[in-house]
């Protein structure tokens, strides 16, 4: 540094004395030497101010840089960098400016005039740079299993040192907002993780020239298969057909079939259909439908699903219906005998007790078809009674209107 200061001051002379040659009187130049500071971000273009007035032909501007190096003379560029000029927007102005500024060019820059004492004016030059995220340093997508720790880095740069917060985007909600999680900083923690913490992580870096940095970071968490019942009976007739279902969760996804003993159903065509439908991440319902009953039929059946890191069953039983029971609701019917007769013409003879102001009839002969019935007993005499009742009353009034009649 000391040999720096030593060749400017040289420099200096030099130009002072083949200045000095001139015979020309000229009045010292204005020049405004107040210090002062540029802040620019990185990549733009910095312009460091430094103005003289009635500079004559006598005097000299140079530019010096942070490291002491001759950067121009007049409007001479001395230096090899092609990213420096001095630039003259108006005659006063000896303005030198850096594009494409990088980190490195910040420092004290000073702009000089070869007077005696010679006259500086310090520039200080601010760098500020963007946050940038490490790719190489972060992390990336990951897979895990359930209730292990996962450790998620996001490795960022800037100046100032940017500020690093954490979001999460899970599959678990319908509109997949981003919420805010954790505390701010690089390296964020998920201890005992679970299958509804899986989702997209966004690591966001924010230093305030510029706009953030955010990076994506996928977890995936897998769990062995856990299979569930809605039911875990179910009834049906004869001939009719029916459909059993379970719930699968799972990750990875899981192989899922479904079991009659140690048969393993095959539900492409025939008896068997198979239906899958995915309702949330990792989960799916499982349907078999059966076709025409038969007594076979009825029995066990088995749920199962399996992946890498383990299985799961469930059990569901299968019964056939008993026979259909038929009321036939009546008011005040006393005990007695009725025929039943079913749609095929077959019939029986029952007495049936009065019960709670109706009467239960089971047709063995035709389960499915209307029931006729032919009252007899107390029931049948009354109506009898009330007929032979009304033929009398009528035969009675026509004899008195007779007798009226001949007595007149």
């Amino acid at each position: 540094m000391l040999f720096y200061h030593h060749f400017w001051i040289a420099g200096f002379s030099v130009l002072a004395v083949l200045e000095n040659t001139s015979s020309d009187i000229v009045d010292t130049p204005i020049f405004d030497t107040r210090p002062e500071n540029v802040t620019v971000l990185a990549g733009e273009t910095a312009t460091l101010p430094c103005q003289v007035d009635s500079l004559g032909k006598k005097y000299k501007v140079v530019w010096m840089s942070p490291k002491m190096i001759l950067i121009s003379n007049g409007d001479r560029r001395l230096m090899d960098d092609d990213r420096m000029s001095v630039e003259r927007p108006y005659d006063p102005d000896w303005n030198l400016h850096i594009r494409k500024v990088r980190y490195d060019d910040r420092g004290m820059y000073r702009c000089t005039l070869n007077t005696d004492p010679v006259s500086v004016k310090s520039v200080h030059l601010r760098v500020d740079v963007a946050p940038d995220i490490n790719e190489e340093w972060s992390s990336s997508n990951t897979v895990v299993n359930e209730g292990s720790t996962v450790e998620l880095h996001c490795n960022a740069s800037g100046v100032p040192t940017p500020n690093i917060r954490w979001y999460r985007k899970t599959k678990y909600t319908s509109t997949m907002e981003k919420e805010p999680i954790g505390t701010p900083g690089e390296i964020l923690f998920i201890h005992n993780i679970s299958r509804y913490c899986d989702g997209i992580y966004e690591c966001v870096a924010s230093n305030g020239v510029a706009e953030d940095e955010s990076k994506e970071i996928k977890v995936d968490v897998q769990f062995k298969p856990e299979v569930r019942l809605l039911t875990s009976r179910m009834g049906q007739y004869v001939g009719k057909e029916t459909i059993l279902s379970c719930i699968i969760s799972a990750s990875p996804q899981a192989e899922v079939f479904w079991r009659k003993g140690d048969k393993k159903l095959v539900t492409e065509y025939g008896k068997y259909r198979s239906d899958v439908f995915h309702d949330r991440p990792h989960t799916l319902t499982l349907n078999l439908q059966i076709h025409n009953l038969q007594k076979e039929d009825f029995g066990n059946y088995t749920c199962e699903a399996s992946n890498k890191l383990g299985r799961d069953s469930e059990n569901m039983l299968l019964y056939e219906y008993a026979t259909r029971k038929i009321e036939i609701p009546t008011s005040t019917f006393p005990p007695g005998k009725a025929n039943i007769r079913g749609s095929s013409g077959a019939g029986t003879t029952t007495t049936f007790p009065r019960y709670n102001n109706q009467i239960t009839a089971y047709n063995k002969y035709n389960q499915n078809g209307p029931v006729e019935m032919e009252l007899n007993g107390a029931d049948g005499y009354f109506r009898k009674s009330v007929s032979v009742l009304l033929r009398t009353l009528t035969w009675t009034l026509c004899i008195v209107v007779y007798n009226l009649c001949s007595f007149t």
